[in-house]
């Protein structure tokens, strides 16, 4: 059906070089996996897409192994600043260091 709509996105894919193929809810998608890409999780895709339910969400978390080793990166430094709470809550500070994965 050629309708207005239509036909304003053909002309601006016209002019900007674009794929036919391409419609405006590919941005959506593309917003969505790199959201992904980016490390975010599930939950944080659904609340920032406005999805209705995480299982809706999954389908933009694809964990690639620099993906994965970013998060044990973070778990790792996490651990170090709540080693040092610890210590500090019991008067010590350790002197553990702690260094990233790799």
């Amino acid at each position: 059906m050629e309708t207005w709509l239509n036909q304003q996105h053909s002309g601006v894919r016209r002019v900007l070089g674009v794929q036919e193929d391409f419609v405006p809810h590919s941005l959506r998608h593309t917003f969505g996996t790199r959201l992904g890409e980016s490390g975010a999780d599930a939950f944080t895709i659904m609340k920032l897409m406005g999805h209705s339910s995480v299982a809706v969400s999954q389908r933009y978390v694809h964990p690639s192994p620099e993906t994965m080793e970013r998060a044990v990166e973070r778990l790792e430094a996490l651990n170090g600043r709540k080693l040092k709470q610890v210590g500090t809550i019991l008067g010590t500070v350790p002197e553990v260091p702690v260094e990233p994965a790799g």
